[in-house]
């Protein structure tokens, strides 16, 4: 006769229970297929910022502190800016969608009659969003939101607090002393730069092809002096530069000189354009 012992997978019970636990905590809410069925369906984006909406809007009539103001919501609002749902739209390399790009995204489900939005960009608009009583009628008979009554209350709160506020490890600390991980350097998309100016200087400017070492150097250097550091800004600055230039940059002078990729990619050009001085000739 022989023993056979059998393992029980103790953690895995524990896992699931605490899921279950947490999800009794927080709520949820339903998502209805006929969202496939949208023209923004496959846009990774829009869907996971309709999903940021949904999750983050008061259940409830409850007061919310924002910016230093007391905002009261009804059922289907949250009060946040651009900036703050970018930060909940990362790339897969961490980096989060710009203040414009959201703002492009809010404005698709506004056209669609999803939201409308009220309020100053800068200090906190409500979103309202219109057709939120279905999703309500179907979270109000559940056990589970019952008991996230109290806490949902806190869950936008607690999203803005968390953004800004990131603990300090304690002085003097020990072996055992957790260090900050080290953030990683954001990968720059060259091309999608040089693309940029190529499409903004369409037949009035030599184009560019390729991006050398020197270039990435000076993208590396003139990036961060936009004023969005992106490739949104790049475009823009490379706008306003065939915007406000005179016929001299493109080509119309004794020379035949024209303004070029590697002009604009000289900090000179950068603070010539935020200074209007591209109207004079004598910059170059």
């Amino acid at each position: 006769m022989s023993n056979t012992a059998k393992i029980y997978d103790f953690s895995a019970a524990h896992e699931r229970r605490s899921n279950r636990m947490e999800n009794q905590k927080t709520g949820y809410i339903p998502l209805y297929r006929s969202i496939l069925k949208q023209s923004w369906a496959k846009d990774v984006y829009l869907r996971t910022l309709w999903e940021n909406l949904l999750l983050n809007a008061a259940r409830k009539p409850h007061k919310a502190n924002f910016k230093g103001h007391e905002w009261h919501l009804q059922p289907g609002q949250l009060v946040v800016t651009a900036a703050d749902l970018g930060l909940q739209l990362c790339d897969r390399h961490g980096k989060p969608a710009s203040r414009d790009q959201v703002e492009r995204m809010l404005q698709v489900f506004v056209k669609e009659g999803m939201i409308t939005i009220d309020g100053e960009k800068q200090k906190g608009r409500v979103i309202t969003i219109t057709n939120y009583h279905e999703y309500a009628q179907k979270m109000d008979n559940s056990p589970a939101h019952e008991a996230a009554q109290t806490t949902a209350h806190h869950e936008q709160e607690g999203i803005n607090k968390n953004i800004n506020n990131t603990p300090l490890p304690p002085n003097g600390g020990g072996d055992g002393q957790v260090k900050p991980e080290r953030r990683k350097a954001e990968r720059i998309d060259y091309e999608s730069f040089l693309n940029a100016y190529n499409t903004e200087v369409g037949d009035r400017l030599p184009h560019a092809v390729a991006v050398n070492e020197k270039r990435k150097r000076r993208l590396k250097k003139i990036i961060p002096q936009l004023k969005t550091p992106n490739v949104d800004g790049f475009r823009a600055y490379v706008r306003a530069f065939v915007h406000q230039a005179k016929p001299f940059y493109f080509g119309d002078n004794d020379t035949g000189w024209t303004a070029d990729f590697d002009y604009l990619l000289r900090e000179d050009s950068l603070t010539g354009v935020r200074e209007g001085k591209f109207a004079d000739r004598g910059i170059v």
